[in-house]
């Protein structure tokens, strides 16, 4: 769908047109200085970000609930709930944390090594439904509780992406761990009241462990209209608003009084081909399929020309991206891909999308540029359980969807790229001897340098394969009022928002 101008007309005609969202949700009689209002699209069905790596889930949870270790402006690990760096052994099998003492949960109960405990092994296992087992299976050997404040965590085998995964794992209060209703964390913000279909109502936790937030309250509007929350921003009635379309971007030049951020971040869109069942068990139809995905469109159409144009599985928010890697055109070469199918019999297959606007938008173009080389292609659309369960089933052709990484794994990119190693639970029936050792390795090493290095490779071979090819890499887009304190660039670098940092413009603290 392309995006006309906006006109002084249209923009009057839109202002009016749209209502505003905040006279419905929940504590808007508040004053803004004693309230920080943020606009989101929608709201989780499960609000335990143990199941969760998304940010639907994840910025709701944030204020609420943290971890182990927190990023620094350099995106470095440093302690938080821990009190210091992990005592790594030497072989790496066992990393033993000591935790932060005085620490307590929102209900008063003091946070302990039999919380960490219950969180860790909620998400390793399989049966408990979380995204996160994925990133501990064959890894992940237990944890115990050395002592209230000591924890131990064993491992199968190296694997110095642990401390990544700590610095992202949500910790919950015990008894909450299997809640799929409720919230429980140790973080400056407790969730007092879901509405639903409206919003998140949170306030100080009085008991926090850490200095005191500068807004007594915060509330999560679900606005699911893009254009209202550039409406709702632009009036006033959000201080920060969340995924912003490009389209509706134009509704706030001219307002000083809001700036709006384009990030790089870890937000992939998993686009990858079941390399080892027919037709993508033939590399030239693969070739083909990713020469005649139309980029430049897909950019140009749905995000407005503010995304970077796709290669490989590594965007440019993420570890290992590398930005002078050209294996596909901006647009279609109609001639290679005529050639690289001469020999192929039957030119078609099953694209496995998740429901949603900008995923189908997305599909549409890309259904038409396949198409003009002769490609058919079936558009099959599924909602995010369904298609979850195909995904991990591997009962697809090809698959995309879209994923915040930067929640798991902060800039490293481990989702992304385990459908291309043989023996994961996620494996797409490629096989490359060296591409398996080269993520074995980059999963198990604690050195940056060399995980950089190896990330870089395995990005290229696997996009000269064809195996993965997403057509662009979006940018996390976030407007904020000036009466608010300015967003962190570090923590939106890796999709956070930071919203117990923020405090009203020109206070002190």
């Amino acid at each position: 769908m392309n995006h006309p101008s906006w006109s002084r007309r249209r923009l009057l005609g839109a202002l009016g047109a749209i209502p505003l969202a905040a006279a419905c949700s929940p504590q808007t009689s508040r004053t803004a200085g004693d309230t920080l209002r943020i606009g989101i699209p929608v709201g989780p069905s499960n609000l335990n970000p143990l199941d969760s790596g998304s940010e639907v889930t994840r910025w709701i949870a944030e204020p609420v609930m943290e971890t182990l270790y927190d990023y620094d402006e350099n995106v470095r690990p440093v302690p938080l709930l821990a009190a210091k760096d992990p005592a790594i052994s030497p072989d790496g099998l066992a990393w033993t944390i000591p935790l932060k003492p005085g620490v307590t949960f929102h209900n008063g109960d003091p946070f302990t090594a039999e919380h960490v405990v219950a969180s860790l092994a909620h998400v390793a296992a399989f049966a408990s439904g979380s995204e996160w087992v994925v990133y501990f299976l064959g890894y992940y050997a237990g944890a115990r509780a050395i002592d209230a404040h000591t924890v131990e965590i064993k491992l199968n085998r190296p694997y110095g992406l642990l401390r990544s995964h700590l610095t992202n794992l949500p910790i919950t209060h015990k008894s909450y761990a299997e809640r799929k209703d409720a919230m429980m964390g140790t973080g400056p913000y407790r969730l007092d009241k879901v509405t639903a279909g409206l919003g998140y109502a949170m306030s100080a936790h009085p008991g926090y462990h850490g200095p005191k937030p500068a807004y007594p309250r915060l509330n999560f509007q679900i606005i699911p209209d893009g254009s209202t929350r550039v409406v709702n921003l632009r009036a006033g009635s959000v201080d920060v608003a969340t995924e912003l379309p490009v389209a509706a971007l134009p509704l706030l030049n001219g307002q000083p009084q809001v700036a709006v951020h384009r990030m790089d971040a870890p937000i992939d869109l998993l686009t990858y081909v079941k390399a080892g069942d027919p037709p993508f068990d033939n590399q030239n139809f693969r070739l083909a399929v990713a020469h005649a995905v139309d980029r430049q469109a897909v950019n140009a159409k749905v995000f407005g020309g503010a995304a970077t144009l796709g290669q490989g599985p590594i965007g440019p928010g993420e570890r290992g991206y590398d930005p002078g890697l050209q294996i596909f055109p901006a647009t279609p070469d109609l001639a290679k891909v005529r050639e690289l199918l001469k020999e192929v019999k039957d030119p078609s297959f099953t694209l496995t999308i998740s429901a949603g606007q900008t995923m189908e938008d997305i599909a549409q173009v890309l259904l038409q540029g396949w198409q003009r080389v002769g490609v058919t292609v079936k558009l099959e659309v599924l909602q995010g359980g369904p298609w979850a369960q195909r995904w991990i089933a591997g009962k697809y052709q090809m698959i995309m969807n879209r994923f915040s990484s930067g929640f798991t794994s902060g800039d490293a990119n481990y989702l992304t790229l385990s459908p291309a190693l043989s023996t994961s639970v996620l494996a797409c029936g490629y096989h490359n001897k060296d591409v398996d050792a080269a993520i074995e390795r980059i999963w198990a090493t604690d050195d940056q340098t060399e995980r950089d290095r190896l990330l870089q490779e395995v990005n290229a071979q696997i996009t000269k394969d064809a195996v993965m090819f997403p057509p662009v890499y979006p940018k996390m887009i976030v407007g904020q009022r000036s009466s608010v304190s300015p967003l962190d660039p570090a923590r939106m670098r890796i999709s956070r928002l930071g919203t117990a940092h923020l405090r009203p413009r020109g206070a002190t603290g």
